[in-house]
């Protein structure tokens, strides 16, 4: 099929690559004439582990992607478009200000389409937005009824950052959320390489509900591993024993359950806000939710009280931060414990020196914009150690287990899994115990 993805960030280049790796001709469309030029070169804009090997085939070699500037050709050009922007937080719910654009410039194209085209949301938008916001639109600038002269579906992201190549072309799971049969038959077309048993079939509605569901549900595993974690820890037990003990539950699973500096990201954070506000609106509020965002919030200073518990106060310290992004294989540092742990360093006077494998120059971007410009960004692990009387690993990238062994001074981590603090004598992590 002939498809276009309209936002070229992550959720798009991503996604547009997984529908190109099973024969689609892909179009990319973004309004950033540099992302257009690197893509055109087969040169992702983001790091995310196999994207750039995948895309310098379908790209270079196989042709079958490319990008483009022009919304309207694209969209002239295809089948099928699907709406991959951001919706930001703002204030607690989301801003639909891309998608708003989107959906009129895409309602502008259908005016002089004269073949059925499906458009789909694949942005997160909190349950509504698709029929009310986008549908309404897409039919006002168009001039066109949704379910008559295009389709209209809602077929949400279940993408894991450093993991998205592998989880878009083999997902657990595809979400389509339609009204119209003819829409439905299409979508499932396009997925046309995935097993039947892969599939839920729903309304628009419900599909939007999905994604918040499950991603607000994996929010409070990882802070309920949290919770208990700060509690083994008062209470003097290995919290990595309880964990594993009930994530071998198949009811439970391991999966999501591990503690550590707090989650972070693109979507945990924006999502459980924005449904949590959504709730508050409805009169139905999230209470669990709510009580996650409180306890997020502040879960990374237990990795400082850590710290000051065996070393006394770290004002005015030399400090290495060892991983930036708010997880291992991501550039992405986006509501990242790292960065609010250096933000508190940097209140109590201390001289930092931080490095990560790929999340410098977001981190650096980001941080300035909070005027946070004391860090020092180094050019390797060994570099941001030196002359250090602190270390911090708040994000537990392998190949940082190569250098724990080289530290010689205080060492934090906040996962435990990164290496066994009892075989240190200066290594010690968030929910173990080690006297």
């Amino acid at each position: 099929m002939k498809i276009s993805f309209v936002g070229s960030g992550y959720v798009g280049q991503v996604n547009a690559a997984g529908a190109a790796h099973y024969g689609h001709e892909v179009i990319l469309v973004d309004i950033d004439p540099k992302k257009v030029d690197s893509l055109n070169k087969g040169i992702p804009t983001i790091f995310e582990k196999g994207l750039e090997g995948l895309l310098q085939e379908l790209v270079l070699k196989k042709k079958t992607l490319r990008a483009t500037l022009d919304l309207q050709q694209a969209v002239h050009a295809t089948d099928i478009s699907l709406i991959c922007v951001g919706t930001p937080d703002k204030g607690g719910m989301i801003d639909l200000s891309y998608i708003q654009q989107v959906a009129k410039g895409i309602g502008k194209a259908l005016k002089t389409k004269e073949n059925y085209h499906v458009v789909v949301v694949k942005s997160t938008v909190v349950p509504g937005t698709s029929l009310n916001t986008v549908n309404v639109l897409l039919e006002q600038y168009s001039g066109k009824k949704a379910g008559i002269d295009f389709g209209l579906c809602m077929n949400p992201e279940f993408l894991r950052e450093g993991v998205a190549v592998e989880d878009s072309i083999h997902p657990d799971s595809i979400v389509l959320g339609t009204q119209d049969e003819k829409t439905k038959k299409i979508m499932r077309e396009m997925y046309a390489w995935a097993e039947e048993s892969k599939f839920t079939y729903v309304g628009i509605t419900a599909a939007e509900a999905i994604k918040y569901a499950k991603n607000s549900f994996l929010a409070t595993k990882i802070t309920f591993a949290n919770e208990w974690a700060n509690f083994c820890d008062a209470a003097g037990i290995d919290a990595k024993e309880v964990l594993e003990a009930i994530g071998a539950d198949r009811r439970i699973s391991p999966m999501f359950l591990r503690n550590g500096p707090g989650y972070g990201g693109s979507c945990f954070p924006k999502d459980v806000n924005a449904i949590v506000h959504a709730g508050q609106v409805r009169h139905s509020p999230f209470r669990i939710l709510e009580e996650v965002v409180a306890v997020n919030h502040t879960q990374y200073l237990h990795l400082i009280d850590l710290a000051q518990e065996k070393i006394g106060s770290i004002a005015r310290r030399k400090v290495g931060i060892l991983g930036l992004s708010f997880k291992p294989e991501t550039d992405d540092t986006r509501e990242s414990p790292a960065l609010r742990i250096i933000s508190y360093l940097v209140s109590q006077g201390c001289e930092i020196k931080a490095y990560c494998p790929q999340g410098m120059e977001m981190a650096k971007e980001m941080l300035e914009e909070r005027r946070i410009t004391e860090v020092n960004y180094m050019n390797s692990a060994e570099e941001c150690i030196k002359d250090a009387e602190l270390v911090l690993i708040p994000t537990d990238w392998v190949e940082f287990k190569e250098i724990i062994p080289k530290i010689t001074v205080p060492t934090f981590i906040g996962h435990r899994s990164l290496v066994n603090p009892d075989d240190y004598a200066n290594v010690y992590a968030l929910g173990y115990p080690k006297r």
